[in-house]
C-alpha cells in the first residue's frame, strides 16, 4: 500500500484566523492537484498561540472545520491540524482531522503540554492516545512536544500502527532535536513518522521549519527549509515496513516482561 502526504510549512499569524485560512488554502488546494490523500497544517494553524484568548476561537474554529469538512469532500483529501477547543471543562490543544465523507476523526487532545508556552497555564492536557484508520493506513497522532517521549509512539507501534502524524510549532533553539527526534521516532517503531512544523515567530520566538517526513530506515524522504513558506509532498510505500522488519525486526526482542516490573518500581 502506498500513499502520498503533503505538509504545508507556513508562518502562522497570531490571532488572525481569516488570514491564516487563505495562507492554507493554496496549499490545500496544491496537494489535491499532487494527488495527496492527506495534508497536515502546523500546529494551532488557525489562530496561533493566543493562548490567553483561547476561548474566542470556538466559534470560529468550528466554522473553519465545516469550511475543511466541504474541501475535504469537494478535493477527496483529509486534511489535519491542530486547534484551541473550549468546552465547560476548560481548553485544550486538539488535533483533529476532516475526512472526504466531510466527518472529522475523533479529537486527539494534546497529552504533554509545554510550559515553556505556558500551555499548562491555559490548556487542559489530554489523557489518551488517538490512531485513525485511514482507507491507506493506520496512523497514530501526535502534537509537537508529544515527540520527546518516546512511550506515545511505542504505543502507537504496539497498536499496529504504520505511521505517525505530528503537527507542530517548534522553535528553531532546538531545530536538531526536532530533526533528530523525527528520525529516532521512525528508526525506533520501524514506521514512518510525518512532521509538519511552522516558520515565523512565537512572540520573540523564532520557530525551525524543516518540515520532514522519514522513512522506517530513518532516511529523510523530503524535507523542508528552515525559513520558507513550502509545500512538501512525497509518497509513503508502506511495504517498506515488512522489508525493514524481515531484516531486522526489533520488536520481537523487546523484555516487555522485564519493562513492565521496571516500571512498577516507581510511583
Amino acid at each position: 500500500m502506498k500513499t502520498k502526504i503533503s505538509l504545508a510549512q507556513f508562518e502562522v499569524q497570531i490571532g488572525k484566523p481569516e488570514q491564516n485560512f487563505k495562507t492554507a488554502l493554496p496549499y490545500i488546494e496544491q496537494a489535491a492537484r499532487s494527488g495527496s490523500s492527506i495534508i497536515l497544517l502546523p500546529e494551532l494553524w488557525s489562530s496561533g498561540y493566543d493562548l490567553q484568548n483561547g476561548s474566542t476561537y470556538t466559534q470560529i474554529n468550528q466554522e473553519i472545520i465545516g469550511e475543511l469538512k466541504s474541501l475535504s469532500e469537494q478535493y477527496h483529501l483529509s486534511i489535519g491540524g491542530s486547534y484551541i477547543t473550549c468546552d465547560e471543562v476548560g481548553c485544550r490543544n486538539t488535533f483533529l482531522i476532516t475526512l472526504p465523507d466531510k466527518s472529522v476523526t475523533p479529537p486527539y487532545h494534546k497529552v504533554h503540554l509545554f510550559r515553556l508556552l505556558d500551555e499548562d497555564q491555559f490548556f487542559q492536557p489530554g489523557d489518551q492516545y488517538l490512531s485513525v484508520d485511514f482507507n491507506w493506513a493506520k496512523a497514530g497522532l501526535a502534537i509537537c512536544y508529544d515527540l520527546r517521549f518516546p512511550e506515545l509512539f511505542r504505543f502507537y507501534s504496539r497498536q499496529g500502527a504504520s505511521c505517525v502524524l505530528i503537527v507542530a510549532q517548534w522553535g528553531a533553539k532546538r531545530a536538531e532535536h526536532w530533526r533528530t527526534f523525527l528520525k529516532a521516532r521512525a528508526i525506533e517503531n520501524q514506521l514512518f513518522v510525518a512532521g509538519v512544523n511552522a516558520i515565523g515567530m512565537i512572540g520573540n520566538t523564532p520557530l525551525a521549519g524543516y518540515s520532514a517526513v522519514v522513512s522506517p530506515w530513518g532516511d529523510v524522504l523530503a524535507e523542508g527549509s528552515s525559513n520558507q513558506e513550502e509545500l512538501i509532498t512525497v509518497e509513503m510505500n508502506f511495504d517498506l515496513i515488512d522489508e525493514v522488519k524481515q531484516h531486522l525486526n526489533s520488536g520481537q526482542d523487546r523484555r516487555d516482561d522485564l519493562y513492565k516490573e521496571w516500571y512498577n518500581r516507581f510511583p
